[in-house]
């Protein structure tokens, strides 16, 4: 009961510092309903109907029976995670009750927002086919929608035949887009961990803002360049590791970046706002995971391994000094336009210090997330800025 209290005391101050009208069955927001065709279906009719049983719904038309579930809320700053790390957007289940095989073609798309994804699988007698798809929004659509909009997914269920093409099903449910700010908590119902990884979606290396600020950075630098990776110093022997970050620092310092705190609270189910590593800059200010996240962009175009930390109520980062050794720098990023980076850093060693008896012991709001690990796992950078 105490783990529990002190997890909603971390939620509420993180970073203080065409056919027929028939009936369809929408799942909750973040969770599909995985059931699959059951086997005591009523009989076929010539003309489309539906059947919803406890949690499905079921269209008949003809010989093929048609299922499908989708999620009425769609999450833009992490659409292009659908599908391989969160679950697919809509899955539609068709089965073939005739005698002779079949040709489907599913289409779905978002009005206005996506592209249409096509499908065409043939059926054989009694078979059932499941098909996954996940429309990907167009990147000038993603950048007009600074709020939540509703919007209309679409779907389209063909059977071809050598004459004349019959559409079996075609709707549309009204779903919700997120703002392309909105992070959004209770994702496909991860555990807390899952959860935290997901901001490595907003840790964006190859933004041209980005590729700005290390440009700006290389002035500040011992040798007046910018260099990648590690080479063969071992614990930064030779402090390349700590001359860049350093830099970046002072880079940062350029676009006179301030601290600024915003309630955030993660819980399922609440939304909260984030910008962008590229709003950072543009606005000249961030809260502590905003701050984070700009700092871990730089570090990862630079092909150094970044962590951020979370801690009830703030959030810091942490660079790891080699490839062999588990040694890192520890930047409280929150300080930028407040001093200078050794004060940063050893405030940030501090932070450390203090944290990590509770981040070994895995204790209720404390985390750890390796940016490198999440790519590995397919949390990939958002593809807009």
């Amino acid at each position: 009961m105490k783990r529990f209290h002190l997890l909603l005391l971390f939620m509420l101050l993180i970073c203080t510092v065409g056919v027929s009208a028939q009936s369809e069955h929408r799942t909750d927001t973040f969770s599909f309903q995985n059931d699959l065709l059951k086997d005591n279906l009523t009989d076929p009719s010539d003309s489309a109907e539906s059947t919803q049983g406890s949690d499905i719904d079921y269209y008949f038309v003809g010989d093929i029976v048609i299922h499908y579930v989708y999620k009425d809320g769609l999450i833009t700053s992490l659409y292009h995670l659908y599908g391989n790390v969160l679950s697919d957007l809509i899955d539609i289940y068709l089965t073939n009750r005739g005698t002779e095989a079949v040709t489907i073609l599913v289409e779905t798309k978002i009005l206005n927002y996506s592209g249409s994804v096509f499908d065409t699988v043939i059926i054989q007698p009694n078979e059932e086919v499941e098909v996954h798809q996940n429309p990907r929004l167009i990147p000038s659509s993603v950048n007009n929608l600074n709020s939540q909009q509703p919007g209309l997914l679409s779907i389209c269920i063909t059977q071809l035949n050598d004459g004349e093409d019959d559409v079996l099903i075609r709707k549309t449910q009204e779903i919700l887009l997120y703002s392309r700010r909105d992070v959004v908590w209770g994702v496909d119902n991860f555990y807390f961990h899952q959860s935290m990884e997901l901001y490595a979606a907003y840790v964006t290396p190859n933004d041209p803002a980005v590729e700005e600020l290390i440009r700006r950075a290389a002035d500040y630098t011992e040798t007046g360049i910018i260099t990648s990776g590690y080479g063969s110093s071992i614990n930064d022997e030779d402090g390349s590791v700590l001359d860049r970050l350093q830099a970046i620092w002072r880079a940062e310092e350029e676009y006179d970046l301030i601290y600024v705190s915003t309630m955030l609270a993660f819980s399922p189910g609440t939304v909260q706002r984030m910008r962008t590593p590229y709003e950072v800059l543009q606005q000249s200010s961030g809260n502590c995971i905003e701050l984070a996240a700009l700092y871990a962009s730089a570090a990862e175009a630079l092909d150094l391994e970044a962590a951020i930390i979370f801690i009830p109520g703030h959030a810091y980062l942490a660079v790891r000094t080699d490839q062999e050794n588990a040694m890192y720098y520890f930047i409280e990023t929150t300080l930028i336009g407040r001093t200078d980076f050794s004060e940063a850093l050893t405030k940030g060693e501090a932070n450390w210090d203090e944290d990590r008896p509770y981040v070994d012991d895995g204790e209720s709001g404390y985390d750890w997330v390796n940016i490198y690990e999440a790519r590995e796992k397919g949390i990939l950078p958002m593809p807009w800025r």
